[in-house]
C-alpha cells in the first residue's frame, strides 16, 4: 500500500479513534457516570432524530448537492401535525389549538410522510429541470416552509398530541426507546442500499463526475431528484419522531439541525464535494455529536461552551476533508470544485 493511501486510510478510520479518546475521556471525567446504561441510552436518544436527518443529507450530499430544506420540512410538518390533530383552542401568545377537525394519526402520519417526500421532489425538480443553484433553492425552501409554520401556529405551541402517534418518538421496546431502535435500522438499511444497488453505484458515480456518470449511461437528474426525495421522505419521518418525542409542537422545532446534518456528515467522511463517503461513516460523526454534548451536560458545563466545543469538532472535520481531498489522485475533468457551483 502506497503512502497515500495509507494516510488516506488513517483520515478516513480516525473518526473511530477520536469516538473511542472522547468517551474514554467522558469516563475519567465523571466518574464512570458516562458508561452507565442510562447514559449510553440517552447519546441514542439524542442521536435518533439527527441521524434519521444526517440519513438524508448524506444521500445528497454524495450526488455533490447540499440539501438545507430539511429543518423548514421539520418546522412545517410538525405544526401542521399537531394542527390536524388537536381540538380546537382560543389561541393565546403562549398557546394555541388544533383547527379542531381531530382526524387521527393514521391519516396525519402517512401525510406527513408524503408531503415531506413531494417538497423533496420539489427541490429536485428545481434543481434538475430547471437547473437552479441547489444551495439557494433549498435555502429558500427552508425559510418558505418555516413562514408558513408560523403562519399557521403564530408563533404559539401546541401541546398534547395524541399517544397513538407518539409511539415512534416516545415508546419504548423494554427498557430501548423505540426511536433508537428505528434509526439504528435506518442506518444499517441505507448502507447496504448504498453501497450494494444500482442506486447506490449511480449516487457514487453522479457526486464524483457528473459528465462521466452521464457518459456511462447513467441519468444524473434523476438520481439527483431520487437523492432529495428520500431526503424529504427522511425529513417527515424526523419530524413524526421529534414531535412524538416532545408532545408539543412549536415552529422553532428543528433550526439549526440543517448545520447538525452537514457537520455528522462530513465528521464520519462524507465529501461536500461529492462521490465520496459512507453511511456508516455518517453515523460516527452523529454519534461523536450526540456523546459530545451529552457528556459536557452531565459535567455541567456553561452551554455556551458546549456551542463552542462543537464548532470546534466542525473546523477540524473540515481540515481533515480538506487534507484527504489533497492527497486522492488528480482532480477528474469536469468535476465541479463544490456543490455550490452545481445546478
Amino acid at each position: 500500500m502506497t503512502r497515500s493511501k495509507w494516510l488516506q486510510f488513517i483520515l478516513d478510520q480516525m473518526i473511530w479513534f477520536i469516538l473511542i479518546l472522547v468517551v474514554i475521556f467522558f469516563t475519567l471525567r465523571t466518574g464512570g457516570i458516562f458508561l452507565s446504561g442510562v447514559t449510553l441510552i440517552n447519546v441514542l436518544l439524542h442521536a435518533s432524530v439527527l441521524g434519521v436527518l444526517t440519513i438524508g443529507q448524506t444521500i445528497c450530499l454524495l450526488s455533490g448537492n447540499f440539501d438545507l430544506s430539511a429543518e423548514g420540512i421539520v418546522s412545517l410538518l410538525t405544526v401542521l401535525a399537531a394542527w390536524l390533530m388537536l381540538p380546537y383552542r382560543e389561541m393565546t401568545l403562549a398557546q394555541a389549538g388544533g383547527i379542531g377537525w381531530e382526524l387521527s394519526p393514521f391519516i396525519v402520519i402517512p401525510l406527513m410522510l408524503i408531503l415531506g417526500t413531494l417538497i423533496g421532489w420539489i427541490n429536485g425538480l428545481l434543481i434538475t429541470r430547471l437547473r437552479m443553484n441547489n444551495f439557494i433553492v433549498t435555502l429558500a425552501m427552508q425559510l418558505f416552509l418555516r413562514g408558513i409554520a408560523y403562519v399557521i401556529s403564530l408563533g404559539a405551541i401546541m401541546p398534547g398530541t395524541p399517544k397513538e402517534f407518539n409511539w415512534l418518538g416516545g415508546g419504548r421496546i423494554g427498557a430501548i426507546p423505540v426511536s433508537v431502535v428505528v434509526t439504528l435500522l435506518l442506518f444499517l438499511v441505507f448502507e447496504f442500499f448504498v453501497r450494494y444497488t444500482r442506486f447506490g453505484r449511480e449516487l457514487y458515480a453522479v457526486g464524483a463526475n457528473r459528465d462521466a456518470a452521464r457518459a456511462s449511461g447513467f441519468k444524473p437528474e434523476r438520481t439527483i431528484t431520487q437523492a432529495y426525495v428520500i431526503g424529504g421522505f427522511m425529513a417527515g419521518l424526523a419530524s413524526w419522531m421529534l414531535l412524538g418525542r416532545l408532545e408539543v409542537s412549536t415552529p422553532t422545532l428543528g433550526q439549526g439541525m440543517t448545520l447538525e446534518t452537514v457537520a455528522s456528515a462530513v465528521i464520519g467522511g462524507v465529501a461536500l464535494s461529492g462521490g465520496a463517503g459512507s453511511i456508516v461513516g455518517a453515523f460516527s460523526g452523529v454519534l461523536l455529536l450526540s456523546i459530545v454534548d451529552t457528556g459536557l451536560n452531565i459535567m455541567e458545563v456553561d452551554p455556551f461552551w458546549i456551542t463552542g466545543v462543537r464548532g470546534l469538532i466542525i473546523l477540524v472535520a473540515l481540515l481533515l476533508e480538506v487534507q484527504k481531498a489533497r492527497i486522492r489522485l488528480g482532480p477528474v475533468p469536469g468535476r465541479a470544485k463544490s456543490p455550490l457551483a452545481q445546478s
